[in-house]
């Protein structure tokens, strides 16, 4: 399997595109790129693009990751991808699916402006824990797949990442592919304790300095009332 615009990040390396295709595979693959689907306006850490690959498919791999897994495995452990959201042809008007896979609470939503773009989101419903994973955004059209990798994204507690999507792949002929189906993978999954900011309680004895504080202050307050004249 033949598979293009590959980014590799290693530590702190800088990411860097990367070619496997040849030049017919590359043809099919159109202009996709990393910034054809955004997460809370970020562009995916990076893109790979599958020939004759549909992660939904009868004959899909490795749980349907098949086409994306080997060269997008650098970016985190060796564990293997779940599917833990599908969408089909007809998906469109925010439809959503949720999942507790993996241990997570999410709902995800997609939406068509057209064939080619549209939105999506993925809420954390767990009010209680902020998630971090790796996750893939896995569009099949015309005769192949474009996934693309958030690399360690993290999801706050209780909140909803809004995000868009680009389809720029074409099809056998060179015309531009629309959407056909679209797959969510995660791998790599953490929580971590939502913190809610407190207000400090002051200790016992910065009470007792109020109070001594204000009890001087009504004390001065009296003197100075006394020891005005009767007569003016």
């Amino acid at each position: 399997m033949k598979n293009i615009a590959k980014n590799i990040t290693i530590g702190a390396a800088l990411c860097a595109s990367v070619l496997f295709t040849s030049s017919a595979q590359a043809t099919w693959a159109g202009n996709t790129s990393k910034s054809d689907v955004t997460l809370n306006g970020a562009s995916a850490d990076a893109a790979d693009y599958a020939f004759l690959v549909n992660p939904q498919g009868f004959f899909a791999t490795k749980g349907g990751s098949g086409g994306f897994a080997s060269d997008f495995a650098l970016y985190g452990s060796k564990q293997g991808w779940t599917s833990i959201a599908a969408f089909g042809a007809r998906a469109d008007n925010g439809v959503a699916v949720s999942t507790n896979k993996l241990g997570t609470n999410l709902t995800f939503t997609f939406d068509k402006t057209d064939g080619r773009h549209g939105s999506w989101t993925v809420a954390n419903n767990d009010v209680k824990n902020n998630v971090k994973l790796d996750l893939v955004f896995a569009m099949y059209g015309g005769v192949g797949s474009s996934a693309f990798l958030f690399d360690n994204e993290t999801l706050a507690a209780g909140s909803t990442s809004n995000g868009s999507w680009t389809f720029n792949a074409l099809n056998l002929f060179g015309s531009k592919a629309e959407y056909a189906n679209l797959t969510i993978f995660a791998r790599d999954v953490s929580k971590t304790a939502f913190e809610v900011p407190t207000t400090p309680v002051p200790e016992p004895e910065t009470y007792a300095m109020l109070l001594a504080g204000l009890g001087l202050v009504g004390f001065m307050s009296r003197r100075r009332k006394s020891a005005q004249p009767l007569f003016h």
